[in-house]
This record gives C-alpha cells, sequence and structure tokens, in this order.
C-alpha cells in the first residue's frame, strides 16, 4: 500500500472542491510527493470537546501543517460555510482543493497527518471497518456537548448537551 494521503487504497482520497482550495479560488498544486502542505480544520469553536481537541492537535507531532479556524469565524464561513452540515461536522480542507466532511473521513484525514496515528488511520480506513469507524465517530460528533459538559468546563448549552 503507497504510505500517502493521495492514494485511493488508503480510503482517505478525498473529493476535489476546487472552490475552496486557495485564496484566489484556483487550484494549488501538490507538492511533489503527492502530499499536501497544509491541512485546515475547521471546528465547533464553542464545543469544548472541539476546542480541547484542537489544543490537543497543536501539541502532536505533524507530517504536514494542521490549521485550525473555529466555524463562526468570518474566513471558515466565507470559505467553507456552503458544505452540508456546516457547524455540526468538522470539515478538513487540503492545499490542494480535496475536502474531507464529517465522520469518519474528516477524523482519518487529521489523523493521517500525525506520523504516530498514520497507521492507525489506515487500518480505520479499511473497507470492512469503515461503517463502524464511521458509527463511532458519529456518535462522539453527535454527543460533543454532552462529552463537553463531563470534561468539567463547559458552557450552558454543553452542560445539558444541546446543540449551539
Amino acid at each position: 500500500m503507497e504510505n500517502s494521503l493521495v492514494s485511493s487504497s488508503n480510503g482517505l482520497s478525498g473529493n476535489r472542491r476546487p472552490d475552496v482550495a486557495g485564496e484566489s479560488g484556483q487550484l494549488i498544486a501538490r507538492r511533489a510527493n503527492g502530499r499536501p502542505g497544509l491541512l485546515t480544520v475547521v471546528y465547533d469553536g464553542e464545543c469544548v470537546l472541539c476546542l480541547r481537541s484542537v489544543q490537543w492537535l497543536a501539541r502532536r507531532d505533524q507530517s504536514v501543517t494542521i490549521r485550525s479556524i473555529a466555524a463562526a469565524s468570518p474566513e471558515a464561513i466565507e470559505r467553507y460555510g456552503h458544505f452540508p452540515n456546516y457547524g455540526d461536522d468538522m470539515i478538513v480542507a487540503a492545499d490542494d482543493g480535496r475536502t474531507w466532511v464529517g465522520p469518519p473521513d474528516a477524523y482519518l484525514a487529521v489523523m493521517w497527518a500525525i506520523p504516530s496515528l498514520r497507521a492507525l488511520s489506515y487500518v480505520l480506513a479499511v473497507r470492512p471497518l469503515k461503517p463502524l469507524v464511521r458509527r463511532v465517530f458519529q456518535l462522539v460528533t453527535g454527543n460533543r456537548h454532552a462529552i463537553g459538559g463531563l470534561l468539567g468546563e463547559s458552557c450552558e448549552r454543553c452542560a445539558t448537551g444541546r446543540s449551539h
């Protein structure tokens, strides 16, 4: 199996979305090794679990630069607000135009960018496991506010489990 985010055999090929690729809207070419140079993670900035996850990501060794922006920010709304379930699902956008929305693909793309989790991302992307992996990530995503309430620091909605 090719050790690349681009490989279709790893289940992480992503969707081409040239309309969100670069500042000018033009598709940015992949680096010579076929990997993106930057992943942008759009997350729920009002969710304690999401905020802690982004902080955790920032402390990890990354083979690809990971930039995080809150879904409520003007930049995120302008660039990614047209995606289905915007603000409810995490979005990961590569600088070459590929995007991953929601579970499990967005989560697997982020895992792929962290060297210590890359092998696990390949295992979890295998077709027989993917429905189970999708369901687990959907459960976490759908209950992220309640989980955030359990972490001690939470907004009122996180404590009650209501969505923002």
